[in-house]
């Protein structure tokens, strides 16, 4: 894997390519411990995943979990609220179907919380 370098700062990684002809760049570096999924962009450069900001990926994950509510939990939503307003016998069922979409979206896309021991991932329940 190579690492293009510029002001000390990894600005473009390949797993085949040495030359990275169209790049402004101070020098090209072969990192031979890491492959390019190894590493994350952030912030205008390259930096290995264990070195992503635990706030950066958990704003990541805020972002995927509310694309996902409004494709698949708000549909549900809206058809609860209109059951609820005509007084509909389904509404309870809807209303359960709508929860439990929101908890799957959240247990698939947990929050990472930082231990003393290790990193591991946290299942929040805040309403978002």
């Amino acid at each position: 894997m190579y690492k293009a370098i510029k002001d000390d700062k990894i600005i473009a990684i390949s797993d085949t390519d040495s030359e990275f002809p169209c790049l402004v760049k101070d020098e090209v570096v072969e990192d031979t411990e890491h492959v390019a999924t190894d590493y994350v962009e952030y912030e205008g450069e390259y930096i290995l995943k264990a070195d992503y900001p635990i706030e950066a990926r958990n704003e990541e994950i805020r972002a995927e979990r509310q694309a996902r509510y409004i494709v698949e939990s708000d549909p549900l939503r809206l058809d609860y609220d209109e059951a609820l307003a005509r007084g509909q016998d389904n509404a309870e069922a809807l209303k359960e179907q709508w929860l439990a979409s929101k908890d799957k979206i959240r247990e698939e896309l947990p929050y990472i919380v930082e231990s003393e021991d290790e990193e591991e991932t946290e299942s929040a329940k805040e309403v978002e």
